[in-house]
């Protein structure tokens, strides 16, 4: 059986912490897996790199939250019960001004099927494999989240 080791360290500061409020959250992010003890391992490393985190069970809990709270990017897995982390990507493709996604996925090997390049397909802009790098996911929703105020930075400037 093979186990992987995840080691949490908090930061001093986190690098995209707004200038104008130093207690500001880092951004927004949106948690949606079925697997609530994946769940609080990624919370907690969002939480310690200066992220404000909601979490969701599945995919219908996660558009019932965003409803009503925008986010400023949602990690989603793809196998769930309900809906499906399938079924967020296109329901959030929809929208007109919609949060960057990443998906993760730990059924690929299962499934002898390519899930992370599907859901990129369907319209997430990254996907990784579980176990998940937790650097690479913090530093990939860290370039995402910082892409998306820059054009809505440029897109109210220009209007």
């Amino acid at each position: 059986m093979d186990m992987t080791l995840y080691e949490l360290r908090p930061k001093s500061a986190p690098k995209s912490t707004p200038a104008t409020d130093p207690a500001a959250p880092a951004g927004s992010v949106l948690l949606v897996d079925d697997d609530p003890d994946f769940r609080e391992m990624v919370r907690t490393a969002f939480q310690r790199a200066g992220y404000a985190v909601l979490e969701a069970e599945n995919g219908n809990a996660a558009l019932a939250i965003m409803a009503g709270h925008p986010v400023d990017l949602v990690v989603t897995d793809i196998i769930m019960p309900e809906a499906d982390g399938y079924e967020v990507i296109l329901r959030l493709k929809e929208q007109a001004s919609r949060p960057p996604l990443i998906a993760v996925t730990g059924g690929s090997l299962r499934l002898r099927m390519e899930l992370p390049g599907m859901a990129r397909l369907l319209g997430a802009e990254a996907a990784f494999e579980k176990p998940v790098d937790l650097k690479a996911l913090l530093a990939e929703a860290g370039r995402l989240i910082a892409a998306r105020k820059a054009a809505e930075r440029e897109a109210g400037a220009a209007g």
